[in-house]
């Protein structure tokens, strides 16, 4: 006789009765199955672990990689931001003093002194006339400024010995010095004095920035370490136009007059100043990445205009 076995529920636990006669298989819970199945399998593989571990490792590694890059980021923002602030602070303040600056026909409002290595010039200091008062000398026999009256915009003094000491931009002013100024074409007193005035116990100096780029430059006794600063100054007319027009070989009419700007005794001058620095974003990147930092140039100019008399 046929007996269904929808009577006996799979997975009930029950006794064999008359029902079913007997047919329904034994004891057949399927939880307790599985639970048995699990306690076969308890552990990992070895190859299941491996790939565990070499996902977690490629994990870790990225977000390594990816903190490291967002430091690095916030690094360059913060030095570059940096960097920048000081380059706009230094170029408008030198910009101001030479807008203001004092000038006659012997001095034309600054002077750009060069510093010589070898055969090579670097033109890395900048010496304005400028007086917060009237020049003393400035219509008087000499025509020319007093030390008093200058304002100088050096880098540091050099030390060879010493390649990794960091470099900045003075501003230095000699107050109380009441000697006359050299002529401008009087290099080599010029170079003497600024020289005596970067250590000079009297002399007021304030460290513009210290984010100004060095470098060495190979010579046969030593390396010498000169500051990314330089200073290029244009007169129109030039000195050589206007001596030419004092020895008689220039007419008046004839001089290269500033936009053309002359009348009969009085002619337009331009002295033109262009400005270059470099400086380094930052002590703090340079010391994660010496070798890859690189330089930041900032470039600034600055005119003044003055008359010269017949």
């Amino acid at each position: 006789m046929f007996r269904p076995f929808n009577r006996c529920r799979v997975g009930t636990a029950h006794r064999h009765t008359t029902s079913c006669g007997g047919h329904c298989p034994p004891y057949t819970n399927l939880a307790v199955l599985w639970h048995r199945r699990g306690q076969a399998r308890a552990g990992l593989t070895l190859l299941e672990l491996l790939i565990a571990i070499s996902i977690m490792v490629m994990t870790v590694g990225a977000l390594g990689a990816l903190a490291k890059a967002v430091q690095l980021s916030a690094e360059y923002g913060e030095g570059h931001g940096e960097a920048t602030q000081h380059a706009r602070v230094i170029l408008e303040r030198i910009s101001r003093m030479v807008r203001e600056a004092n000038a006659n026909d012997l001095f034309p409002g600054f002077i750009v002194v060069s510093e010589r290595s070898g055969i090579r010039r670097f033109p890395d200091t900048l010496v304005i006339w400028h007086s917060d008062d009237e020049p003393v000398d400035a219509d008087g026999a000499s025509r020319l400024p007093r030390y008093e009256e200058l304002i100088i915009y050096t880098p540091h003094a050099t030390d060879s010995r010493n390649p990794e000491n960091q470099q900045g931009l003075l501003e230095i002013t000699l107050p109380g010095d009441t000697a006359t100024a050299p002529s401008i074409d009087n290099e080599t007193a010029w170079v003497t004095k600024i020289a005596a005035a970067k250590t000079s116990g009297t002399a007021k100096r304030v460290t513009l920035t210290e984010l100004l780029r060095t470098c060495l430059v190979d010579e046969s006794s030593a390396p010498r370490r000169l500051a990314a600063v330089r200073f290029e100054s244009r007169l129109r007319p030039s000195d050589d136009d206007w001596n030419q027009y004092r020895s008689g070989n220039l007419g008046w009419e004839n001089i290269p007059w500033a936009q053309g700007i002359h009348g009969m005794e009085t002619g337009l001058r331009q002295a033109w100043l262009r400005m270059e620095l470099q400086l380094m974003p930052g002590e703090r990147a340079a010391e994660n990445d010496p070798g890859g930092q690189q330089a930041i140039p900032f470039f600034g100019s600055a005119c003044l205009y003055y008359e010269l008399q017949q």
